[in-house]
């Protein structure tokens, strides 16, 4: 068994126990508090670690509301039937204002944390010969639906090597989830995929070695098109993480939690407590809260914080 598959068994496990210690330490009299995530992948990931320290450092009791994909739990946090949800920057900043990825602007979205930075790319795998966006002509690629979030990465990491969706071979894909079996399947050669995710171990172990593709630094404003606020990552070889045999170049962009604006801000002063206070415990649940910066969780963007988040900042001294 390879050291990277041991590693992620790990996680998994102690990810698993966790949750299961902080639902059983939580009192039955506690608030029921959802929050909108999906299955699997790092989305799936963050939620579970949100979920599990939010429930041990307050009197909250959080449980992940799973969907599809972030465009479907968005318009149910709007609607006030989430209280919390997770996305990345680019999509969160298309739901408010009501463009690219969404339809109608979530007026009711507000921020209550800014997360990690989230690094991605497309990987292949090292057998497949590509190396760069431009080798992806003529090769297999998903093929998400219209202004999804998979849509818009396809098509900033296509255009950062020339490309568009007339020079590649299209196979539909309806989510991340199934993205990555059709990758294990060989029905797709290159997949979207996040530093330090679950899916990196899983594929590297049912296809061999991957690696991350660079993206080129004079891409960065046709990435940034597609991708509002992304900005780019040099990251070195890591043999400890799947993708990285060689060093590389990845997009980036934060990953943030936000409420529903009607919720209570002595709610959402709880929850932004005890993401702060639960730093070493996020980092411990895996690779991809190594950049987490407790000390920036409110961090200036161009979407509003919620008052209840701006009150805890004010009572921390952080900067927002």
């Amino acid at each position: 068994m390879s050291r990277k598959s041991t590693s992620s068994r790990h996680f998994l496990k102690a990810a698993t126990v966790a949750a299961v210690a902080a639902f059983a330490a939580t009192p039955l009299a506690a608030q029921t508090v959802g929050i909108g995530t999906t299955k699997g992948g790092a989305t799936g990931q963050i939620g579970t670690a949100l979920a599990q320290v939010i429930s041990l450092n307050s009197d909250l009791q959080v449980i992940p509301q799973i969907s599809a994909n972030t465009s479907q739990y968005i318009p149910m946090l709007n609607a006030g039937k989430l209280e919390l949800a997770i996305a990345n920057y680019p999509q969160t900043y298309y739901a408010v204002t009501g463009t690219g990825m969404s339809a109608e602007p979530a007026e009711k979205l507000q921020l209550v944390a800014t997360l990690m930075p989230f690094y991605a790319a497309l990987v292949a795998p090292e057998s497949s010969g590509i190396k760069s966006y431009a080798d992806i002509k003529g090769h297999k690629i998903p093929r998400y639906s219209e202004d999804s979030l998979g849509d818009f990465i396809l098509r900033a990491t296509l255009a950062a090597g020339g490309l568009t969706y007339d020079d590649v071979e299209s196979v539909p894909i309806a989510n991340f989830p199934q993205q990555y079996e059709a990758f294990k399947d060989g029905r797709i050669d290159v997949s979207i995929a996040a530093l330090g995710s679950q899916a990196t171990f899983d594929l590297e172990a049912a296809v061999g070695d991957i690696q991350f593709l660079p993206i080129p630094e004079d891409a960065i404003g046709t990435v940034k098109e597609f991708l509002p606020g992304a900005y780019l990552y040099d990251v070195a070889a890591n043999e400890e993480l799947p993708g990285l045999d060689e060093p590389t170049t990845v997009f980036a962009y934060d990953y943030l939690l936000f409420a529903n604006a009607d919720v209570s801000a002595d709610l959402i002063a709880k929850v932004a407590k005890a993401i702060y206070e639960g730093a070493d415990y996020l980092k411990g649940t895996g690779p991809l809260w190594a950049k987490f910066d407790p000390a920036t969780i409110g961090k200036k963007a161009d979407i509003s914080y919620h008052p209840g988040a701006v009150a805890f900042f004010e009572s921390a001294g952080l900067d927002h």
